[in-house]
Order: C-alpha cells, then sequence, then structure tokens
C-alpha cells in the first residue's frame, strides 16, 4: 500500500508539472504525446530496418486517435504548432517539433519509474 501511496504521489507531482508546462491544458499533452509515440514507433522501425518516410498527422485522425472532439483537437494542435511542439506543413498535416523530444519526455516522467519509487527494504 505503501508503494502506490508513494507511486501515486510521484504521479500527481509529475502531472502538475506537464500540467503547467502545457499552459495548464492535459489535452494538448496527450495530443503531443500522439506525435512523441509516432516518433519513437518511426525510430524503433528504422532500427529494425524498416525506414519509412516520416508522415504527418491531420486534426481528424489525431481526434479519432485520442478521442478529443475534431475543432478542440484542431485548435490545440495549432498552440503546438506555434509553441514548437509540433510543425505544421503546407498540406495542414503536424509533424513533431524540436521544442520537447524524447530526452526530456523520459527525463519528466522518471519520478514514475521503478527505481524512483521503490520502498528500502
Amino acid at each position: 500500500m505503501r508503494f502506490f501511496y508513494r507511486w501515486g504521489g510521484h504521479l500527481s507531482a509529475t502531472l502538475i508539472r506537464i500540467r503547467a508546462r502545457f499552459d495548464g491544458d492535459l489535452d494538448q499533452y496527450v495530443l503531443y504525446l500522439t506525435f512523441l509515440l509516432a516518433e519513437l514507433a518511426e525510430t524503433m522501425n528504422a532500427e529494425a530496418g524498416a525506414v519509412r518516410p516520416a508522415r504527418g498527422m491531420n486534426a481528424l485522425s489525431v481526434s479519432e486517435i485520442t478521442g478529443i472532439p475534431r475543432e478542440s483537437a484542431r485548435r490545440k494542435l495549432l498552440l503546438l504548432a506555434a509553441n514548437g511542439y509540433l510543425h505544421r506543413d503546407e498540406e495542414g498535416l503536424f509533424t513533431l517539433g524540436d521544442r520537447y523530444g524524447l530526452d526530456a519526455f523520459f527525463s519528466e516522467l522518471k519520478p514514475l519509474f521503478w527505481d524512483a519509487v521503490r520502498l528500502p527494504r
């Protein structure tokens, strides 16, 4: 029980930090996470020898993936692009930006990993 209490404390502190990073909007983080995971999948495929050209996603696709209504997703994707988290190409497709990459993502989640929350024996 103490483990879950401790982990829950780390989870809430992590979500508070992430929420602040995304202007108090965790939906923006969920949208951004969709692109981050797509980038991670592309990296893993490339390491396995399955190189594919990077593809962007439109607001409708991201809306369907996340369950966030399309118009809300579109507005938030534009905000993420304006803040450098995403890029938007001339066709209106979004791809991962340079502002907050995999290293920063995992660093921010580090308090949730086993070594950070395990109880001493």
